[in-house]
């Protein structure tokens, strides 16, 4: 049972003062980058501090052993055990590792990875380019402009030349939540491994990937666990993790790394997926955002997200907004998408009045979608202001004011 630091209700004063940006707009974006908290600050002064004092002895003395405490205090997220999870940079070069553990696959038959058109592109990208490089084949399920994929189609696909599924435990652009348990139980069954992309669960939703018994997660603190960029970690399974050998590789990975060995000898821990030196400063970000998610716990995050979410789907609708989200809240996951009329300009007109949420243009069946993400330290009465600056926004035509271009502005 959890253990909480604040109770959200009557402690949100206290939790929005740890977030300076909230006094000075509002932040409905925590889908793309969560707000940092104020103990970051004093976390980076740590590092700074131990470099300035110690020098090259901070590696001894701290800096060796950071990644590992890092990735399993995110464990306890996760539903992991200890050094089940490997810090990285970001969720591409995740996946890469987990690729390359197939590198060398012996059975020449399973050549195909099944991913979907709603998986995150530059993840479809960079998995594409190694396929090219093993000539193994990338089957990308089409779904259609839905909210969603019915986990049943992406097993339909998995046959016994299947090698991997790579797919999203929740769609970024649509929040929809996926039944990666239900996909992982029949891959495994098929002799298939899954490599999920769980970036946007983490955080927002409970996550038990013991439970879930997926071979690969990919994730990151980036969005809702408030650790900034250069924090993605990548968990393999206990069952599997000391059989892999992953390709793409370093000296942290290696047994015994001051020997300097020319053979590589892989550990057993959770440095066996590491590759090179670790960006030391990031991970000290990371620890100050969980540190602030650990006060909070995520069954109250959850609860108050579902009733954010909902809020945020019925004002829209009595708008006449689509959502491009779930309407279960146990399918949807911490953000809402919704299409506005002249999206774009509009999120440019929310900019200029420093309310921040975000803008994903629409791809072929696909539609222009504002992306709005509450965390914990979100108030309704923020939602209520959002939507005031819309109706003004629209019936004012202010919106017309601004670029159609999205190549105009970043």
């Amino acid at each position: 049972m959890e253990k909480y630091v604040y109770n959200l209700e009557k402690d949100i004063s206290k939790i929005r003062d740890d977030f300076p940006i909230l006094s000075r707009g509002i932040y409905l974006i925590s889908n793309s980058l969560g707000a940092v908290p104020a103990g970051t600050r004093e976390r980076l002064l740590e590092f700074i501090n131990i470099w300035e004092t110690e020098g090259v002895a901070a590696w001894r003395s701290e800096w060796w052993d950071l990644a590992r405490k890092t990735g399993n205090k995110i464990a306890g997220f996760l539903g992991a055990g200890e050094d089940e999870v490997t810090m990285l940079t970001n969720a591409t070069l995740c996946h890469w590792v987990a690729l390359s553990t197939q590198f060398k696959n012996k059975d020449k038959k399973r050549n195909r990875i099944i991913m979907t058109s709603m998986d995150f592109p530059s993840i479809i990208n960079a998995v594409s380019k190694i396929a090219e490089f093993m000539n193994w084949t990338v089957d990308i399920i089409d779904g259609k402009g839905g909210v969603g994929i019915n986990p049943d189609q992406v097993i339909d696909r998995i046959r016994d030349d299947t090698l991997f599924v790579a797919t999203s435990h929740v769609y970024f652009k649509s929040a929809y939540i996926q039944d990666i348990q239900k996909i992982a139980d029949y891959a495994r069954g098929k002799g298939a491994y899954t490599l999920i992309d769980g970036y946007h669960a983490p955080g927002i939703i409970p996550v038990d990937l013991h439970s879930f018994g997926v071979d690969f997660y990919v994730g990151g603190c980036l969005k809702w666990l408030c650790g900034g960029p250069g924090t993605a970690f990548l968990y393999v399974r206990p069952g599997i993790s000391s059989q892999l050998q992953p390709k793409l590789t370093g000296w942290l990975a290696h047994s015994s790394p001051f020997s300097f060995s020319l053979k590589m000898e892989y550990t057993r821990d959770s440095y066996r997926y590491m590759s090179g030196t670790p960006p030391i400063p990031c991970l000290y970000t990371a620890l100050a955002g969980l540190e602030e998610i650990n006060k909070v716990g995520i069954s109250q995050i959850r609860n108050k997200s579902v009733q954010m979410t909902n809020k945020i789907m019925q004002m829209a609708e009595d708008r006449g907004f689509p959502s491009f989200s779930p309407e279960k809240n146990e399918l949807r996951g911490g953000s809402v998408s919704l299409h506005i009329p002249s999206a774009f300009q509009v999120k440019q007109c929310l900019d200029e009045r420093k309310i921040q949420v975000d803008f994903r243009k629409g791809e072929e069946k696909e539609p222009d979608v504002v992306r709005i993400g509450p965390h914990f330290y979100n108030t309704e009465e923020e939602i209520n202001e959002f939507f005031d600056a819309i109706d003004e926004i629209l019936s004012s035509g202010e919106f017309k004011r601004y670029s159609t271009n999205i190549n105009h502005v970043t």
